[in-house]
């Protein structure tokens, strides 16, 4: 891996926030572009993106590309009922600690939503803009954006799905097949093996406790599994029923990584 440009791969809710941490004291804030998010990508020349070894972020790997082959990439999955709901309470959460004045503005109308709707309103009904922004982020995030290789892949491979252009074993095979292509896959089960693999690749002082990353946890204040914290807040059959329907392709994506592909030390 020496002299290969480094990809993390992040998505929400699988400690990439504690990765991307570790990357910076393992490689040095110099070495790490700046961009965390596609909309900031978007507006980098590809001569100022090669500045930097390393990039971290909720990223279109495929605006990367110009990177190959020099680059390593690797990426965290976590099991799809348990990333969906550490968003939803992560959203949740965030929301409830802004002031109301704050939490009417338009740039926080997601975090309104995820604290003050109910959870049927929330999964289920939901405004239009509010509808695809909650689309995009939760149903079967994982096969969509290996599959498309974007963080927007959902609407054009869904379009794809309806019209009966792309089966759905299609989508599958080409998200199993893309996620082959990342060179290390981790499970968030096991951030040790995480941060032992990034102070490997820097070489840097990264810190030896995976608890001293710690960012962006979930304040539960509750120890009652996610599940029931939803049923909790009022969630009906429905709800649960489209939980499962936005874990059916990841599901089977994640189960089959984890039987070949994801590593563990």
């Amino acid at each position: 891996m020496n002299g290969k440009k480094i990809l993390f791969l992040h998505i929400p809710k699988t400690a990439g926030q504690s990765v991307h941490a570790a990357l910076v004291d393992s490689f040095g804030k110099e070495a790490v572009s700046p961009t965390r998010v596609q909309e900031q990508l978007n507006g980098c020349s590809m001569r100022e993106l090669r500045h930097y070894k390393v990039f971290s972020g909720h990223l279109d790997w495929s605006m990367l590309d110009f990177l190959r082959p020099d680059v390593y990439s690797f990426t965290v999955l976590r099991r799809p009922i348990d990333r969906i709901l550490s968003f939803y309470f992560f959203l949740r959460d965030q929301g409830q600690n802004l002031p109301p004045e704050k939490r009417s503005n338009p740039e926080n109308q997601g975090l309104k939503a995820a604290y003050e709707l109910s959870p049927d309103e929330y999964f289920c009904g939901a405004a239009n803009g509010l509808r695809s922004f909650i689309d995009e982020h939760f149903d079967n995030f994982y096969t969509y954006y290996f599959a498309g290789r974007r963080q927007d892949a959902r609407r054009f491979l869904l379009t794809r799905l309806r019209s009966g252009s792309l089966s759905s074993e299609q989508l599958l095979n080409v998200a199993y097949d893309n996620l082959k292509e990342v060179d290390r896959v981790f499970d968030v089960s096991d951030m040790s093996a995480v941060f032992d693999f990034v102070r490997q690749l820097g070489g840097q002082s990264a810190k030896a406790a995976p608890k001293e990353y710690r960012v962006n946890v979930n304040p539960a204040g509750s120890r009652s599994p996610k599940t029931q914290q939803l049923a909790d807040l009022g969630a009906t059959e429905k709800v649960f029923k489209r939980l499962q329907e936005y874990c059916k392709f990841d599901d089977e994506l994640y189960g089959m990584a984890q039987r070949s592909i994801i590593h563990t030390s």
